[in-house]
């Protein structure tokens, strides 16, 4: 009796078949604005990366960078400036320097005028090499 029912819940996926195979899901459609989704993975990141660099001019004059007002403002957590070290201004000033290269050859591409997806993604690679490779700056010191 127990082999009978064993060999019909075994015969049941033959009579019934093998789900279709489904293609693969698209890949997502770029958001409103957007000429293709890399266009805007490049501006994520740069906005990504200009918040970083605003937040960081904010806190060495101990204030906080307010997305929402696009500005620096008071802050009654930040009770010190942010101190950069020699080596650290140096380093924030070549990041500073390759993120403004960045946005303008990011808004070339995305205006269609003058540079390529690669010119545009290589220079927003750079930016986040350059930002990875800061030291500590988030620490008061």
């Amino acid at each position: 009796m127990k082999l009978a029912r064993l060999s019909v819940f075994l015969a049941l996926p033959l009579m019934f078949g093998c789900p279709t195979a489904t293609a693969p899901t698209p890949p997502l459609a770029p958001g409103n604005g957007y000429i293709n989704i890399y266009d805007q993975q490049m501006a994520q990141i740069l906005s990504g990366a200009r918040t970083f660099y605003n937040t960081v001019q904010c806190e060495t004059q101990t204030l906080n960078w307010s997305q929402a007002a696009q500005q620096c403002i008071a802050d009654p957590a930040i009770t010190q400036p942010m101190i950069l070290s020699a080596t650290e201004k140096a380093a924030f000033r070549d990041f500073m320097a390759s993120l403004n290269a960045a946005e303008t050859l990011h808004l070339a591409y995305h205006n269609g005028t003058g540079t390529t997806q690669a010119a545009a993604q290589n220079a927003v690679n750079t930016v986040q090499l350059k930002q990875a490779a800061l030291p500590a700056l988030a620490v008061i010191k």
